[in-house]
């Protein structure tokens, strides 16, 4: 495994995490825009698909569906991730891989939570990552 491979990883899990967040934002913006919605009996007009509480039940529902998926999909990878990160020697720099990638700490907050400077902190994070691709070169 290369250090592009490993950072890669890293960053299909960090979408991951996207993903799911925008999805639970998407599903709390929903149900709170159909609480204002009526259900409506329109069956009987012509070219009508039912009433608009009831796609909007769907909707979420469908959204709900794809959302439970994406954790499964997250949580497979977040162990994968950990995996990963416990193979660096460096505890420094597995910490800091710890606190960006599974914590979701930004890089530049980082070096103040471990009162390190930032240059460090970036040695740091390379050393962990070259040792990380090393370890799980057969790969």
């Amino acid at each position: 495994m290369t250090v592009e491979d490993v950072k890669a990883r890293l960053r299909r899990y960090n979408a991951l995490c996207r993903e799911c967040r925008s999805l639970a934002r998407q599903i709390r913006c929903r149900r709170r825009d159909m609480e204002g919605l009526r259900a409506v009996k329109t069956d009987a007009l012509p070219g009508s698909r039912g009433n608009s509480l009831e796609s909007a039940v769907e909707r979420i529902d469908a959204l709900e569906r794809r959302y439970r998926e994406k954790l499964m999909v997250r949580d497979a990878a977040r162990l994968n991730v950990e995996t990963l990160i416990a193979s660096a020697e460096d505890e420094t720099g597995r910490d800091i891989l710890t606190l960006h990638y599974l914590d979701g700490i930004r890089f530049e907050d980082i070096p103040e939570r471990l009162f390190i400077s930032s240059a460090t902190m970036w040695r740091r994070y390379d050393r962990a990552i070259r040792e990380i691709a090393r370890k799980n070169d057969s790969e």
